[in-house]
């Protein structure tokens, strides 16, 4: 006689649901590393909302021409060109390129977040949602000046100046930097981010290293706040990138434990992790 025609059917029912609960843990953690969503924080909580602050590029006399062929259906019959009226404002390839880098990681990590894309122009105060600024402009300079902990300010001409230890990361020919930072407004305790780089190149570079590190990056961080300047080589393009600064100092376990992965990050680029 086998165990199972042995054994209370009570006893084994719980077995196997003990057994799905382990099985859909495994595929949780596989397909989402706890790490990640704890430095991602607030972003990834339940009916989680957040405002995305890109840089306008106003457009004189709010208008734009574009060529598009005649016909559809065959593109080598000629092109004709359309105006377009009423348009406020564009964005560059490269913010749009970082925009859409730093969603496809947090939609990864929270499907049912929502979120707004705004125009980080003078004069926008909002502190009542987290708060993401791509690129360069008043919104990610103000959540340098107004979150805590401040850890790195921007200085002219363009470089980085880090508040602790005061290091210098100038922009020069051929070479950009660009800032990932994670801190938090007093008064509302929300999240502000600011992705920015000190050229097109740097604030492309910055999305994409984020992106592609997000874990090792985590495990090295936790779920505090901190601020990991990049560096880029814009004759390799803005995939080619190394870290050259992470504040806080990781703890010394955690520089322990990951100490292959923070030599890796800091020393060539390398694939998607």
């Amino acid at each position: 006689m086998s165990f199972l025609s042995d054994a209370n059917p009570l006893a084994v029912a719980g077995i196997a649901v003990v057994a799905v609960i382990l099985v859909g843990l495994g595929l949780w953690y596989f397909r989402t590393d706890p790490s990640v969503r704890l430095l991602l924080g607030s972003l990834v909580a339940k009916d989680s909302s957040a405002s995305f602050f890109l840089r306008g590029l106003f457009v004189p006399n709010n208008e734009l021409f574009s060529r598009a062929p005649e016909d559809p259906r065959n593109p080598a019959s000629g092109l004709t060109v359309h105006k377009w009226a009423k348009i406020p404002e564009l964005y560059s390839v490269p913010d749009v390129r970082a925009i859409g880098e730093v969603l496809q990681l947090v939609l990864a990590a929270n499907s049912r977040i929502t979120f707004s894309i705004l125009s980080g122009e003078t004069g926008r105060q909002t502190w009542g949602e987290d708060a993401i600024a791509i690129g360069p402009h008043y919104k990610a300079f103000q959540i340098l000046d107004a979150c805590e902990p401040k850890l790195v300010t921007v200085r002219q001409p363009a470089a980085f100046r880090t508040v602790q230890s005061s290091e210098l990361f100038e922009a020069k020919e051929g070479h950009d930097f660009g800032l990932i930072y994670k801190g938090y407004y007093p008064a509302t305790h929300r999240s502000c981010w600011v992705v920015m780089g000190l050229s097109d190149t740097g604030t492309a570079a910055a999305a994409h290293f984020f992106h592609a590190h997000i874990k090792p990056m985590a495990r090295l961080i936790g779920g505090g706040a901190f601020a990991a300047i990049i560096a880029v080589d814009t004759a390799k393009g803005w995939e080619g990138t190394v870290l050259k600064s992470l504040q806080p100092k990781p703890t010394w376990w955690r520089r322990l434990l990951y100490q292959k992965s923070l030599k890796q990050l800091m020393t060539s680029p390398w694939v998607k992790a």
